[in-house]
Formats: structure tokens, sequence, C-alpha cells
């Protein structure tokens, strides 16, 4: 009796588990796979049934090949990268491979032993569209402040790149998730503005990982990296897009710009965001009033580098830049999204992170502008950790990475190593350091020296430790390029030899007033810039960048290559600028031979008669296949290669550039790129050096070398040999034969 109930029981309970299976296989599944595909928002069916997961797949088979999921631009340089069994039983996910960039999975090296981050990008993706010059506020949210996020949402009225930390071994994952969904169904301008990147690993408060990984998935040109639990009190994203000089300092690449912060001395009063003021007159007032004060003043330096004095005195409208810059400085900024360095993610939990990110942004030659109309105050609430500082080792080693770098490039005397300079001296361990680096010494013409120099002059050598030592010693009765080293110089010295080609680094025109002369050394360098062009123009014209990608990815050779690629006989090459590196060049590729067409200011008189002179550049580049820039970089070349002449070029051509890179409008080539006008470019310089445009390494078909023109060591004792006879004629002639133009 008993066993025949039990069997009567087990039998009711299978015929229920069945139904309830075959209705959910046959009816609720396809049902819920349809609706997924044409809503913009996930759907939680049955959050209580026994058969689904919780949650319904977020992307679809078409929404995963977008454009901005695809992010290696081809299958040579991307990797497919798919959810784990993990992932996908806890309704996250997606159900297909995903094209994700090489430099992005393997960021996470030891994958093996650490256990990588899992990223699922756009598991909300806004329905909105965007310009690609708006800004896009980054940020990441905690599941204990998705309220929070939400008032942040409705204040601002841009684009915002989020992401959400999901630990692998939680156990309310289903809550999480849930309350996720109702945070993104909360608003109109959540769904509309919001995209959400979610990160699944075991790891917790990787702050600039998941600053990064918000970062890397916006989809405009410009980010602010903000913190959620600061309000936008003010219409900065307005202000910025409308006014052309913030817009095109911000173009550049070199400038962030810094929005105020403030807050609630009193804990209580800074809580409720609704009663925080939203003009500058309100918010002085209530500073006068001692009732709002800059943003944590008890952690001074910090914020103070914002110079609040000057900011409560500015004009409407002033935009001015930070000069008391300290490195525990974090302010909130908006740059540029490509070029700047990504945030150190060794660093972990509270405490330094975002500062140790605006110290390298600032090392890289990154300047900071106070936008003097605008404001943000912190929504109060309790710290886990008060610690607020930047690691010593981390500034050392950040400092002796960027002093090497813009060393190595020529670009330590250059303004744009000046932020570097001056911030390592302050570092005692790195100081002499960075002084020897800047002031810098013969590398390889040091015997030479004393054979040119020895018997006609007393040769110093200068060990002073400092810039203000340096110029001390110039000084009368002292023991020995810019304005301010120039004017430091005393009335006895009268010549400057510069060790290379190109003299942009040097003040010419402060050294022609006080009456210096300044000589480089062109001919030195023409050997090995022009077969570095040669290098550049033969690997482009053959695609051989294409055919190198695929070997080293185990692929032998590339298909459907020969359509792309031409042998250089018979073709055309163009030179921009018929000086000595030009002339070399059009030697060597003579011999192919190439047809040698050019334009110079003039007619060269020595050019051979193969070399066919064009006094109208827009008719020799209507014929050339391949254009090769030698120009000097003066304020009349900045951009000399710009829309206008790349699109007098022919469809298909290809564009050579060993001179400097902001001879060429990077922009207008790269979008000549994208639209195929250009076939391939050739790069061994670059506008931002060390910095190179991560858009241009999408391309597969382009060459690019890191500033190697003249990087042997036959090159370069050459130069230097170069300079110092320059300097020997000088002292036994009084003049040299290598004096610059603007002194000729």
């Amino acid at each position: 009796m008993v066993l025949r109930v039990v069997f009567k029981v087990l039998l009711a309970f299978y015929l229920v588990s069945a139904v309830l299976y075959t209705t959910d296989y046959f009816l609720f599944s396809p049902l819920r796979l349809f609706l997924v595909g044409h809503v913009p928002q996930p759907l939680a069916f049955w959050s209580t049934t026994p058969f689904n997961s919780f949650f319904a797949k977020r992307v679809s088979t078409s929404q995963e090949t977008v454009p901005d999921l695809v992010l290696g631009g081809s299958s040579e340089d991307a990797v497919h990268w798919s959810s784990s069994p993990f992932t996908l039983k806890n309704g996250l996910g997606h159900d297909k491979p995903v094209i994700m960039s090489e430099d992005l999975y393997f960021s996470k090296a030891f994958s093996a032993s650490m256990g990588a981050s899992k990223i699922v990008p756009f598991f909300y993706r806004a329905t909105g569209t965007f310009s690609k010059e708006d800004i896009t506020i980054t940020t990441l949210v905690t599941s204990n402040r998705f309220q929070v996020f939400a008032r942040l949402v409705e204040r601002y009225p841009g684009p915002i790149s989020v992401t959400i930390h999901v630990k692998n071994g939680t156990e309310n994952v289903h809550e999480l998730l849930d309350s996720l969904h109702m945070l993104y169904l909360s608003s109109s301008k959540m769904f509309s503005n919001v995209d959400i990147h979610l990160v699944i690993d075991a790891f917790d408060r990787q702050f600039n990982t998941w600053r990064n990984i918000a970062r890397f998935f916006a989809r405009t040109d410009f980010v602010m990296m903000l913190d959620i639990d600061f309000s936008p009190c003010t219409d900065f994203r307005t202000a910025i897009l409308n006014s052309k000089v913030v817009m095109d300092k911000l173009r550049t690449g070199l400038a962030a710009l810094v929005i105020p912060a403030f807050e609630y001395p009193k804990h209580e009063d800074g809580i409720d965001e609704s009663r925080f003021p939203r003009s500058k007159s309100a918010l002085v007032s209530l500073v006068r009033a001692g009732k709002i004060a800059m943003f944590h003043a008890s952690w001074g330096p910090g914020h103070s580098s914002t110079d609040y004095n000057r900011y409560y005195a500015a004009s409407p409208g002033e935009v001015y830049k930070v000069t008391s810059y300290q490195s525990a400085y974090e302010p909130y900024v908006v740059f540029k999204k490509d070029g700047p360095p990504w945030c150190d993610e060794r660093f972990i939990g509270y405490g330094g992170n975002k500062a140790a990110c605006l110290f390298e942004m600032y090392l890289s030659g990154i300047s900071y502008y106070v936008l003097a109309d605008h404001f943000l105050i912190h929504q109060n609430h309790l710290y886990e950790e008060t610690a607020r500082r930047i690691y010593s080792d981390f500034r050392e080693e950040a400092c002796l990475r960027y002093l090497t770098l813009f060393r190595n490039n020529g670009m330590l005397n250059d303004t744009r190593g000046s932020n570097a300079r001056e911030e390592c001296q302050k570092i005692r361990s790195i100081a002499r350091i960075a002084t020897e680096l800047y002031l810098g010494h013969i590398v390889w013409a040091d015997e030479d020296v004393k054979q040119l120099l020895g018997p006609i002059a007393d040769v110093i050598h200068f060990d002073t430790p400092t810039r203000a030592d340096f110029l001390a010693a110039f000084q009368p009765n002292g023991k020995y390029h810019d304005v301010e080293i120039v004017d430091g110089f005393s009335s006895s010295v009268k010549w400057i030899a510069h060790n290379g080609a190109g003299y942009d680094q040097i003040d010419v025109l402060a050294c022609k007033a006080k009456g210096i002369t300044v000589s480089n050394t062109p001919g030195a360098v023409d050997d090995a810039s022009a077969t570095t062009a040669l290098y550049l123009l033969i690997s482009t014209v053959r695609q051989f960048s294409i055919s190198e990608r695929s070997l080293r990815q185990g692929k032998f050779k590339p298909s459907g290559l020969a359509p792309k690629a031409h042998d250089l006989t018979g073709r055309t090459l163009a030179i921009l600028g018929l000086g000595g590196i030009g002339m070399r060049l059009a030697e060597l590729a003579h011999a192919f031979p190439m047809r040698i067409i050019y334009h110079s200011r003039h007619k060269v008189a020595n050019a051979p008669e193969w070399c066919e002179y064009f006094a109208n550049v827009d008719d020799m580049l209507a014929q050339a296949d391949v254009l090769s820039v030698h120009v000097p970089l003066r304020e009349e070349t900045i951009g000399l290669v710009g829309e206008n002449m790349i699109r007098k070029l022919k469809k298909g051509s290809i564009i050579i550039n060993t001179a400097r890179g902001k001879v060429i409008d990077e922009e207008a080539m790269i979008r000549a790129l994208e639209d195929g006008h250009l076939a391939s470019v050739g790069l061994d310089v670059f506008p931002n050096e060390p910095e190179v445009n991560p858009r241009l390494l999408d391309f597969p078909n382009i060459t690019l070398l890191p500033h190697m023109g003249t990087e042997n060591q036959d090159s370069q004792r050459k130069m230097e040999v170069r300079a110092l006879t320059n300097l020997k004629d000088f002292l036994t002639t009084g003049k040299g034969k290598d004096v610059v133009t603007e002194m000729k």
C-alpha cells in the first residue's frame, strides 16, 4: 500500500516536470530568444524557474559583430573570447565567441596562476547615438552604490561608460543582477545614455583595472574620469563642446581639463544632492560662509594644486593652467581617450590608485587646465579606509621610465618633457639621474673631442647636478633651449652646436636675439634617414607588414595579398623637400628604377636630370604613387600635408614620413586610410612621441617604426663628430658651415 502511494507521487512529479520542461523548451525558450534579439534590455522571465538561468543572454548574433565589439579590426590581430561555463551558468556572458583585441586579451598574462578577469563588454548597450566628439563619463560602480549612480545618470546628459564588478564567488549573483536590471530600466536616460560592462573575477577593489575597462569601451573621442559620488553641478559638457579654443586644446591630446571638486565639511550637509548649489556665485557664497570647502582639504596637498584662490577670483569663461603641480594631485579631468597612458593596474584598493594614474599622465607631457566656471560636489559617505597617498616606489619607477623614453626619443629638452624633468627632480633618489639625462653627454665620439678640440681649446665637462646649477655656471666667474637657458647664458657664449639635423628643440630666435649662432648636423644623417625611408617605401608598396604579422601568427602566407601589392619598378616617387635626405632617397629609389619627381621652395641646382621638378605641388601629387616627406618642422610646416594635399594624391597612393610627425595632419591621414584613399603609410615619426595614436596600430597594412632613422652607432658618431667639427671651425675661423637656415 505504501509503495503504491510512493509510486503515484513519483509518477505525478515526473509528469508535472515533463510538462514544465516541454512547455519551456518548445514555447518559452524560443519566445525568450526572439525577444532578446529585438528588445534593447535583458529580460527576466521566471526568476524562480528550476530550468532556466535567471538572466537571458544579453548579446545576440547580430550584436556581436557591431563595430564597437570588433576590437581588433581584422582577424589577423584579434582573438576570439568565449564565456566560461560558470559565467553562462549564472546568466552572464555571450552564447557565442566574441572578437577581442590581443592587447586586451593578454593584459592578464598570468591567467593560469592568477585566474584572468573575464570581461563582458556592453552587457547593457545604450540605445542612444553619440557624436564622436562628445564626452563620455567613465566610471565604476559597486553593488551598494547603484542609487548614487542613478543620480549621476540623471544629472549628466551625455554618454556614460561604466564597469560593474561581479565577484565569481558571489552567492548573491542573482540578486545583484536583479538589482542591476531594475536599475537599468528605472530611467529613460539610463538605457539611452549608459553602456554597462561587467568584469568577472575573484579579485576585489581593482579600481584602476575597472577604470581602464570603462575608458576602453567608451564610444567617443573624449572621456571624463569621474567617481560616481561626485555630482556635476554645472553643465561643463556643453561649455567644452561649444568652445573652439577649449576643444582645439583637447584635440592635441596634451591637455586635461580639470573640473574642481568641493565637499561639505559637515557630513550630514553633503548627503542630499538636491540642495547642492548650481552656479559658481552660489558656490562661492557658501565657501565664504564656511559651509563648503575644497574636496579633502585635510589630505594636502592633494587637490590644492587647482589653486582655489585663483579659481574663486577667475573671470567668467577663464581657463587657466595648473602651475603648482603636486604628485598627490587627483582631480577629475576631461581628456582625449586615445593617447594618454592607461591607469597602472597594480594599484588595488583605496589610496593613491587614481593619483598614480594622473601622475603618469602628467609625466607623459599632459598639462592640466582648470575650467573656472564649473565644479563638482562630493556626495558624502563613509570611507572604509582613510589613507590617501601615491606610493614612492611607483613615482620613482614612472620617472625613470618617462625620462628614459624622452631621452631616447630626443625629447627630454622639449616642452613635452618638461613635466617629467621638473617633477622627477623633486625625488631625491632620481634627481641626479634626471638632470644627467637632461644635460646629456657625448656617447660615441668621446675620443674625438680630445683630438678635434684639445689642441685649440680648454674642454670642460660640466658636472652640474641641476638645471639651476647649469644656468649659474654660465654666469660671469662660473666654471664654465629654451628662452630660460638662453637668457641664462653669459655674453661669452657665442655658438651652440646642435647634435642633430632637425633643430626644432632649440629656440633659434632667442639665440639670435642673444647673438648666439646655432649649427646643426645635416649631412651626417642623410644615409641613415634615407635608408629608413627606403625600407618604409619597400614595405608599404609590397605590403610586407601584413605578411610579417601573418607569419608571426603561424600562417605562412596571407591569402589575397597579391592584388594589394606592387613592384617598385616603374612606379613614381614624389619627394616633398629635396634636401640632403631627399636627394639620397632619390638616388636609392632611382636604382630600381623608379621615376623621381619633386617639389621644393626652389628648383635644386645640383639635382640630376632624372629628378623632375614641379613648381606646382598639386601637379606633382596628381602623378605620385608614393609621397615621401622631407621638410623641417617649423611653424609654417605644421600640418603641411593636410586634408587638401592628401586628397590631391591618387586613390591607392602611399605616404612615407621620416621628417617630423607634426608635418602631417594625423587625423586627415587616418581618415584617408579608413576610406581607402590611401593604400598604406610608412611612418618613423609621430606628432606626440613617444605616444603613438592607438588607431594607427589597428591598420595591418601600414608600417610603423619608433623613430629609428638614426638609431645606429655609425650615424650617431657621425653626428657627434660633425657637431664637434662645427665647434672646431668656429674656434679656429670664427665660422662654421652648418649654420641653421634662420641665421644665414
